[in-house]
C-alpha cells in the first residue's frame, strides 16, 4: 500500500508538471507568433467598415500581450465593430477586453444634461486639450465612460469628447425624458443672466447663452422663476426667453435663420466654440440653425451630407454656402440671398461678418468666392418641391 501510495503521489507530480510545461510551450508560442503590427492592420481594416467618421464614434481598439496571451483591449461605442472583434478574438483563442460602451460600471446613470451656460468639449481628458466642440445648458449628453474628473460624453447630435464633470449633471433616461418634457423655454438672447432674486442687482446664479433650455416653476409680473438641470433655482426677465414650439411648421424659415444670423455679427471667431460667445464656422451655423428650430450636424463636412444640392435652382436666403478645394469641404456660410452671405471667418475675418461673392461689391471676398463649391437647401418653402 505504501509502494502505491508513493507512485499515486509520483504520477500525480509528473501529471502537474507535464500541464504546466505544456502551458508554458502554448504561451511562448503565442506570444512567439505574435505580431502586433499584423494584427494592428487587422483592426484597423475591421474598423474602416464600421467606423465612418471618427468625430461621431469612439473606436480605441487595439491588440496586445496581456500575461503573455494575445489580447484585444480598449473601448468602442460601434456594436458591429465590437461583435466583429470579438468573434476574431475567439477564432483566434485571443483574450478580449474590449468595453462596448456605455461603460457598464455607470449603471443606470448613462445620461447628463449641461448645467452651465456653455461647457468645453475636449479632445482629451485636460483643461489643456484642445476644444474641439461646446454644449450648452439644458442639452443632454449621453455619458460613456468616467475617467477622474472627466466623462467621456456623446451629445444629442452624435459629436464625441471629453466634459468636466463638473459641468454635467450626472442622471437617468428616465430623468432626461422628464427635463426634456418640461424644459420647454429657451434663452433668445445671444447672452444674459439668471439672478438669485427678481432684481438686476442680486446676485447671480448663473450666465445665459442664445438656445440655453430652462424649465420655468413661477411665472411672475416680469420674471420668470426657473430651475437648472442640477437643481438650483433663479430668475430670468421674461424678454429674455421664449417658448420653443415642437413639431412647428419649419416653411419658410428662411428670414428666421437670417434674423438669428444677423443677431449674432461681430460674434468673435472661436475653434470648436459653438455658442453665442464665440463660434467657429459650423458652429455658428449649427447655433443660428437651432434657435430657428433646425438641428444640423456638427462639422461643414458633416452639414454638407444634409439637404438639397442647388444645381438648377437659384440660392436663396437661409440656403447653406460651403467652400473648400476639391471635394474637402473646409468653410460654410449662410446665403442671405443673391450674392451676400453671413458666416464665420476664420484667420481671414476673425468674426461673424457679412460678404459677397460679387467682385463688383464693396464687401467682395476673394479669397471665398475662388474656393465656392456648391449651395444646399435645408429649409422647405412653400414653392419648392
Amino acid at each position: 500500500m505504501h509502494l502505491v501510495g508513493k507512485k499515486l503521489i509520483m504520477n500525480t507530480l509528473r501529471s502537474i508538471i507535464l500541464s504546466f510545461f505544456t502551458l508554458f510551450i502554448l504561451n511562448n508560442c503565442a506570444s512567439s507568433t505574435f505580431n502586433k503590427l499584423e494584427f494592428d492592420v487587422r483592426i484597423k481594416q475591421i474598423s474602416k467598415k464600421y467606423i465612418l467618421d471618427k468625430s461621431l464614434e469612439v473606436n480605441e481598439v487595439a491588440v496586445d500581450l496581456k500575461n503573455q496571451v494575445p489580447t484585444f483591449t480598449g473601448m468602442t461605442t460601434n456594436i458591429d465593430l465590437y461583435n466583429e472583434i470579438k468573434a476574431f478574438s475567439d477564432s483566434l483563442s485571443f483574450g478580449n477586453d474590449v468595453v462596448l460602451l456605455p461603460d457598464p460600471l455607470l449603471g443606470d446613470s448613462t445620461r447628463g444634461i449641461i448645467n452651465v451656460s456653455v461647457a468645453p468639449i475636449r479632445d482629451r481628458s485636460s483643461h489643456t486639450a484642445q476644444m474641439v466642440d461646446q454644449a450648452i445648458m439644458g442639452n443632454w449628453v449621453k455619458i460613456l465612460v468616467e475617467k477622474e474628473d472627466w466623462y467621456l460624453c456623446q451629445t444629442h447630435y452624435n459629436y464625441v469628447g471629453w466634459i468636466t464633470k463638473s459641468a454635467i449633471h450626472q442622471c437617468t433616461i428616465n430623468f432626461i425624458s422628464d427635463w426634456t418634457k418640461n424644459a420647454k423655454h429657451r434663452i433668445k438672447t445671444l447672452n444674459s443672466i439668471i439672478y438669485s432674486e427678481t432684481n438686476i442687482s442680486s446676485i447671480p446664479i448663473s450666465d445665459g447663452v442664445l438656445n440655453n433650455r430652462l424649465k420655468i416653476t413661477k411665472d411672475l409680473v416680469d420674471w420668470n422663476e426657473v430651475i437648472l438641470p442640477d437643481g438650483r433655482v433663479g430668475f430670468i426677465q421674461k424678454k429674455n426667453i421664449e417658448l420653443v414650439v415642437e413639431d412647428k411648421d419649419l416653411t419658410n424659415q428662411s428670414s428666421i435663420v437670417i434674423s438669428n444670423a444677423l443677431s449674432m455679427k461681430g460674434v468673435p471667431y472661436l475653434w470648436g466654440g459653438n455658442s453665442s460667445k464665440g463660434n467657429d464656422c459650423s458652429g455658428f451655423t449649427q447655433t443660428v440653425f437651432m434657435a430657428s428650430g433646425i438641428q444640423l450636424p456638427r462639422d461643414a463636412r458633416q452639414q454638407a451630407q444634409v439637404g438639397k444640392l442647388l444645381i438648377d435652382d437659384p440660392i436663396k436666403e437661409g440656403d447653406l454656402l460651403f467652400f473648400g478645394t476639391g471635394d474637402r469641404v473646409t468653410h460654410v456660410g449662410i446665403s442671405m440671398g443673391g450674392d451676400k452671405f453671413i458666416h464665420q471667418g476664420s484667420k481671414l475675418e476673425g468674426k461673424v461678418d457679412i460678404h459677397s461673392l460679387n467682385p463688383k461689391s464693396p464687401i467682395y471676398n476673394s479669397y471665398r468666392k475662388e474656393t465656392f463649391l456648391y449651395a444646399k437647401r435645408v429649409i422647405e418653402t412653400s414653392n419648392n418641391p
